[in-house]
Parts: structure tokens; sequence; C-alpha cells
């Protein structure tokens, strides 16, 4: 897809007048490449962030990709996608977006486009993702298991509600725990190289943790999340992930219904498109179903 990108994030930093307070850059390693890692972080007050001792980064967007420039828009728009959430989350316009009835950032997507169907088409693999793992976790679709180019890593093929693909990817780690990714794609391909970026993510902050356990530092889970990171990072945690996995559907698929599908407009529109796609979701498992409740 077209990006202006490097047009219209020209002056995005506060330096310039922008919300981006800082861009920090480095390197991945995601299973034998070596990728950059940007990380960006918003001027105080743009938006909203959960408590944390595990995923301690105070960025508020990520990217990674082979290009420094790509990783570092990549993490820009993410920033963007954090600043229109927190601004209408909790607003008296929540409704309008889906807020109401999935209060998180599930299908939405910033892009610097010319067109905002741009910026639509990754909110729809956004959602198709959710939606879907939620589903699989639920007992409503199957997932197959395939073995990937990845080294050590394997993937689950969840079909999405109507048309692409999710694609969880797990992977034991050297220092014995297991590590997970998701994304969505219009081919297996596509959902598998997203997945096994997340799941490097995800390993790098969970080794990070471990170390810090073995010596003697010890940090709780600090939400959710990161409770389910932990449990999902045990023995007993991957093996209630295989369970599902080799268990066949036990409810019928969920009804789709878009509850949001529309730009989202504010100060955040001088630089990007920000969209949500939002689908209700198949159950609120995601949001209270516990630690064990598989979606990270």
């Amino acid at each position: 897809m077209l990006s202006l990108a490097a047009f219209r994030y020209r002056n995005i930093q506060a330096e310039y007048g922008g919300p981006v307070a800082r861009i920090e850059m480095g390197e991945l390693p995601v299973r034998g490449r070596t990728m950059t890692l940007a990380n960006a972080a918003l001027k105080p007050g743009l938006a909203h962030r959960l408590p944390t001792s595990i995923f301690s980064s105070t960025a508020d967007g990520t990217g990674v990709h082979l290009m420094t420039s790509v990783a570092r828009h990549m993490a820009v728009s993410e920033c963007l996608e954090r600043w229109a959430f927190s601004a209408l989350v909790r607003s008296e316009r929540a409704a309008e977006f889906g807020f109401d009835v999935d209060p998180t950032s599930t299908g939405m997507s910033a892009y610097p486009g010319l067109f905002g169907g741009q910026a639509r088409r990754r909110a729809v693999f956004e959602a198709i993702e959710r939606f879907s793992l939620i589903s699989w976790w639920d007992g409503r679709v199957a997932g197959r298991l395939f073995d990937t180019d990845w080294p050590g890593v394997s993937a689950v093929a969840i079909d999405g509600p109507f048309g692409g693909v999710t694609v969880v990817t797990f992977a034991r780690t050297q220092w014995g725990g297991y590590v997970y990714g998701h994304a969505a794609g219009e081919s297996f391909s596509a959902a598998c190289e997203r997945s096994v970026i997340e799941l490097a993510r995800h390993e790098w902050v969970m080794r990070s943790w471990w170390l810090g356990q073995v010596a003697g530092e010890s940090r709780p889970p600090a939400n959710l999340f990161e409770r389910r990171c932990v449990y999902f990072a045990t023995a007993d945690g991957h093996e209630a992930f295989l369970h599902h996995l080799r268990r066949r559907p036990i409810q019928p698929p969920a009804r789709v219904e878009v509850i949001c599908d529309r730009e989202i407009e504010g100060p955040w529109s001088d630089y990007a498109t920000v969209w949500r796609f939002a689908l209700r979701p198949p159950s609120e498992g995601y949001l209270r179903g516990g630690e064990s409740y598989f979606f990270l």
C-alpha cells in the first residue's frame, strides 16, 4: 500500500510541535533474523497506560521491520492509534465507536496513506484476529496445526469469519518457557510472519523477566495481560493451550456483527487516518476469563 509516512510524519515529534515525545531505535532478534525495533512515546497526558511490571516499557507504539524507516513509521502509527483510543474510550462519544461493547483498542489502525481505505483494511484484519482467537478459545471454531519455516516455531491457523486467516505461533524458549504470537492476514504466510514478530517481542520481554526471577528480582505480574503471559509460559499453561488445540468445536460459530466501521477523526488526523472496524466479541472471556484464558 502507498504510504505517505515520510511526508505526513515529518513534523510528528514534539520539537516540531507534534504529539510524539521520543522515538528510540534498537535491534530485535526474530528467530535467526535481526530486525529493527522502534519504540515511540506520546507526550504526557495523551495516552492512558496500565500499571506494568513485566512489560515495563513506556512506549505507546512499537514497530518491527527489516527497514529502519518502516519500523519507525510503524511505531508512530501505533502511537496515533493509542492517542485516539485514549481520547475516546471513556468519553461521551465512546458508544459511537463501539467502545461501550468492546472497551479495548481492538480493530483500530492508523495509516498515513492517501485514502482512508488503507487504514480500514488494516483495521479489518485486526478485528478478524481478535474475533477468531476468541472463537477458537471458546470452542466455536477449529484450529489447524502447521509447521513453519521459522526455526522451532509451530503455528495454528484459524479461518476468519469472512475471509483471511488468523495464525497463532508458539515456541519453546532456550530457558524452558513457552512464548506465543498471533496475527491475521490475507494468507497464511503473511499472517505467520507478523505472528512470529509478535512472538519474538513476547520472547524478548519474557526472557528479561525470567532472568530477573533467576537473579532473585521478583516482579509479580501487575495486570491480567501479564498474568496470562506468565501462566502460558509455564508447562501447565502450555498444556492448556495444546488441549484447546486438540479439542473439536463444542459450540456453534458466533454470529458476526459489525459494531463500528468508520474513521475516527481528531487532532491525530493531521498525521494519519485512524479507523476502527470492530466486531461484537463472541464472548467476554477475553475480559473476564482470568489468567487461563488465552488472549495475549
